[in-house]
């Protein structure tokens, strides 16, 4: 049977935007930048959302009419007529270089972004099904604006879908689109009058630059055994994700206005400059209370609520099913930590069950939780936002059902619990790249790895290392499938997250040895918020750890014993205690392998969480976490997965396996 390529295939249909594309919009200049044809021609992992004739009408006429409104007499009958940089973009704008069959996807932004640098959205249409008898088949499918007509049409190099219109590519920014939402107008008018339209329309940095080969070749890495090929980030973004109160529910709470309703709630959360006339003057000033209170309503990064908490196939395979799926995310409130939470139904995540700052049936991580429980804040779907555009340049926003409160009730009371945080969250860079939980299954790639360099929160003292986030993979033992591997000869350190409130905290780092791992040195430095870290900050936080190892039992100084080799739960509990004393503890059996049977991340004997720290710690303190290869090798690895923030009302008392 004779081979089809994506650019072949359109040539024969003549249906698709690349054979409008290649058949004489683009001269040679054009081609050579783009890359397109010379790549599309060839084996590879592509994804393509071809327009019909009647969308491409529909544009040339959409772009004739915007060229008019500038003053050009211009008349866009084919293609051919169209400005080059026009067709570029209407080109890009449609590939992806990773093959996604649409059957295999759920609601949310697409794996990774389009040849234009934008992430897609895939959407559900609940109003428009197709039906037999009175059984609903399929919910329609919209890619943007984009309704898919036809999909997962496999060719040699790739897949293509069919969609009616083009795919807008439109330079909104994330404050743009709230901005024209008409039932966030309350929002929109508090985010302009304290300054965060400017700081919403941030997108690249410009200073940022990676080499050709380095990001679409990659290098090679071996982690745990297993060869690895890291493709760096290309550029270097700065996008944020919103979560936006709709006008209806700010009247619920009493708010019909910005001045003086919202400012006076947001006295009341943060009143700390109330008598400050200089702060109060000038609402874009971070330390105003208004101020403060949007900013708790903005996260750093983009992300989506498909993988908040993880890939839902993810999450079916490597938790264990005893907790719903948790991560803890910094705000654009300086010192601030929010809990996004999404509860697990049939052990599948129920993405209209994801809250913020919520307390439920898992108490705070201690047997003996008699506090209440806590409904906290619900983030509302896109299908449930009801807009047909949710997703930026820059960014995306959400509607939440209720208003977002860093108070004393939530810093003291909801997020005086086990802090668990995966390492893939403690960099902006790692949740907007879309490294966090990518699904490398379709990109040719058996073991794939995203590389960076200088994410944010990331520092060190020489270059002599490769960082990289880990693609979840088939036999992973991480927490939550993913992690970061750190290769050669390390001196890192990484800002931690802030604690919610001041009082003695346990400082915990998963452990997972290997042969290949070496010797680190762990430190921490505590200084004023925002201040830059000095030399003479480090406090060397005990001897130097050996990772030299394939198994526990044979590092007698942690006293690790599988549970199946202790005679009854008394001498089980008794062992951790003898962990813990020694400064140990077992892994969480939330998390489990994808062996057959899976085995929990408890009873893996590579696998432990060894304590670091417990000291007391305060709210207006950057802590910095610094790692230090003292092996005199290359390649030593280090696989930095998670760690655990716990205040001493938890540690102190009965705290659980989980």
């Amino acid at each position: 049977m004779k081979k089809r390529f994506v650019s072949k295939f359109f040539q024969l249909i003549a249906l698709t935007i690349i054979m409008f594309v290649f058949s004489g919009c683009w001269d040679e200049q054009v081609l050579q930048r783009a890359g397109i044809l010379q790549e599309l021609s060839t084996y590879g992992h592509y994804t393509c959302f071809a327009p019909d004739n009647e969308s491409i009408g529909r544009f040339l006429k959409e772009r004739e009419t915007a060229a008019r409104k500038k003053g050009l007499d211009v008349t866009y009958n084919t293609v051919d007529d169209l400005p080059i940089e026009d067709c570029d973009t209407l080109a890009w704008t449609h590939l992806l270089d990773v093959t996604c069959y649409i059957g295999d996807l759920y609601p949310g932004l697409l794996p990774k972004v389009n040849l234009n640098d934008r992430f897609l959205i895939l959407t559900l249409d609940s109003t428009h099904v197709e039906q037999f008898g009175d059984s609903v088949v399929a919910l329609e499918r919209r890619l943007n604006n984009s309704v898919i007509i036809a999909k997962d049409d496999s060719c040699e190099n790739g897949v293509i879908h069919y969609i009616r219109n083009c795919i807008d590519f439109g330079g909104d920014y994330v404050y743009d689109l709230v901005d024209n939402d008409p039932k966030t107008k309350l929002f929109s008018e508090a985010l302009k009058l304290a300054g965060f339209h400017k700081i919403l329309s941030e997108w690249y940095d410009y200073s940022y630059s990676m080499g050709y080969d380095s990001v679409k070749k990659g290098i090679p890495l071996n982690s745990a055994g297993n060869d690895y090929t890291v493709f760096y980030w290309d550029k270097k973004k700065t996008n944020f994700t919103l979560l936006v109160p709709t006008d209806s529910i700010f009247h619920i709470n009493g708010i019909d206005n910005v001045i003086p309703d919202m400012l006076d709630l947001a006295k009341e959360i943060y009143p700390e400059y109330n008598d400050n006339a200089e702060v109060m003057a000038d609402y874009a000033n971070p330390l105003n209370p208004l101020h403060k209170f949007l900013s708790y309503h903005i996260l750093p990064f983009l992300t989506d609520l498909s993988r908040i908490n993880g890939r839902n196939d993810i999450i079916k395979i490597y938790n264990a099913k005893k907790s719903d799926p948790e991560d803890y995310f910094e705000t654009l409130l300086p010192k601030s930590l929010m809990r996004i939470t999404t509860q697990l139904k049939n052990n599948e995540l129920d993405t209209r069950n994801i809250y913020i700052n919520r307390r439920d049936k898992e108490g705070n991580g201690t047997v003996s939780f008699k506090g209440q429980k806590v409904r906290g804040i619900r983030i509302l779907t896109s299908d449930e936002m009801g807009v047909s555009k949710y997703s930026a340049l820059n960014g995306v926003y959400h509607y939440i059902d209720g208003i977002l409160k860093y108070d004393t009730d939530v810093r003291e009371d909801v997020l005086d619990r086990r802090i668990r945080i995966d390492c893939t969250t403690l960099s902006p860079d790692f949740l907007t790249s879309g490294a966090r939980q990518f699904n490398a299954e379709n990109t040719g790639v058996s073991r794939y790895g995203s590389g960076f360099k200088d994410p944010k929160n990331f520092y060190s003292y020489q270059t002599n290392y490769t960082l990289s986030v880990r693609a979840p993979a088939n036999n992973s033992y991480a927490y939550q499938g993913d992690g970061i591997d750190i290769e050669g000869q390390f001196d890192i350190y990484v800002k931690l997250p802030p604690v919610p409130h001041n009082g003695t905290w346990q400082l915990r780092l998963s452990l997972r040895g290997n042969r290949r791992c070496g010797i680190v040195q762990y430190y921490l430095a505590g200084i004023p918020a925002g201040q830059e870290v000095m030399r003479t900050d480090w406090e060397p936080l005990g001897i130097p750890c050996d990772l030299r190892f394939d198994n526990l039992n044979d590092v007698p100084s942690i006293g690790w014993v599988i549970d199946e080799d202790l005679e009854d739960q008394a001498a089980i509990e008794a062992l951790d205690k003898s962990m813990k004393n020694r400064g140990w503890m077992k892994g969480p059996d939330t998390q489990q392998n994808n062996q057959d049977p899976p085995v929990l991340h408890r009873n893996i004997q590579t696998m432990a969480r060894q304590i670091l720290a417990t000291q007391y710690m305060t709210t207006n303190t950057d802590y910095y976490l610094r790692i230090k290869q003292i092996l005199d090798n290359n390649k030593a690895q280090f696989l930095f997965d998670y760690m655990e923030l716990v205040p001493k009302s938890v540690y102190d008392m009965d705290e659980d396996k989980h």
